[in-house]
């Protein structure tokens, strides 16, 4: 249960760093992004290391949710951290900012969603037990609700063109446009 909690007050990290950076402005609040990544990071350690012995069970029954928890975490930490220009969206601060529209934007405005919630269900399908079920179904909620936040109150006042973005591009659910997309940024990266 206090894993919830604490992911609880990671969620409400995130809350406060996007209102802030549409109403107050405090520099001391712009860290709350990072410290909720860690608060968060930190409890799924924690979470993996105290059933270690589910893992260990699970991975000699079913290895592929292994694999498919490795492959999630690593597509939310490049969606989150390596597929966006990191200066310009958690360092610099601007009143005019342009949406990133590449790479895995491309494909629909909130990727790393289905990433998050893609990672604590294979963490729960690996290892099998209640906890991890009720961590990945309330943290998975608070992130749907966050990116709802984000998506109709913070970024159309904090990018100047949100609402084309908003027109072109799915909510979460990537659709066939936004794949064309992907594949034919690839062939102009390499000169196809």
């Amino acid at each position: 249960m206090h894993y919830i909690i604490v992911g609880v007050f990671g969620f409400i990290l995130y809350f406060l760093y996007d209102y802030n950076s549409v109403t107050w402005k405090n520099p001391g609040i712009h860290r709350f992004f990072f410290s909720g990544s860690v608060i968060l990071v930190i409890a799924t350690f924690k979470l993996i290391f105290d059933l270690r012995q589910y893992i260990k069970i699970g991975v000699q029954a079913a290895p592929h949710w292994l694999f498919s928890f490795i492959l999630f975490a690593g597509l939310l930490i490049y969606t989150l951290f390596f597929s966006l220009p990191f200066d310009t969206t958690y360092v610099q601060k601007s009143e005019k900012r342009k949406v990133y529209t590449k790479g895995m934007y491309a494909i629909c405005r909130h990727p790393g969603i289905l990433w998050f919630i893609g990672m604590y269900f294979s963490l729960y399908l690996l290892t099998g037990h209640p906890l991890v079920l009720g961590v990945a179904t309330v943290w998975s909620m608070l992130n749907i609700l966050y990116v709802i936040f984000q998506d109709r109150w913070v970024f159309p006042r904090t990018f100047e063109d949100y609402s084309a973005y908003q027109e072109s591009t799915p909510f979460v659910i990537p659709n066939l446009v936004g794949l064309y997309r992907i594949i034919r940024q690839a062939e102009e990266r390499s000169g196809l």
